[in-house]
């Protein structure tokens, strides 16, 4: 990837993600299903997310190189 501002935003939402989903579990073992409920939108939001990041990731890793525009004249065969 050459885009740090997407990298480090795919960081960011990961790690909100691991959070995320540490705090559903804690909810559902501590009985709060409307807790786990919510988390369980977000952690769909940031799903969601991160595929649109990932997408546009392999768009930019799809387009071909740039290639370099040669204007030097071509040789000339000698007539021997």
């Amino acid at each position: 990837m050459s885009n740090p501002r997407l990298e480090d935003h795919l960081v960011g939402l990961e790690l909100q993600l691991v959070e995320l989903v540490e705090n559903k579990q804690r909810a559902v073992v501590q009985g709060r299903t409307a807790d786990a409920a919510d988390l369980e939108r977000q952690i769909a939001g940031l799903q969601l997310e991160l595929a649109a990041a990932a997408e546009q990731i392999s768009e930019e890793e799809s387009d071909p190189a740039p290639r370099a525009l040669l204007f030097a004249p071509k040789a000339q065969r000698s007539a021997a």
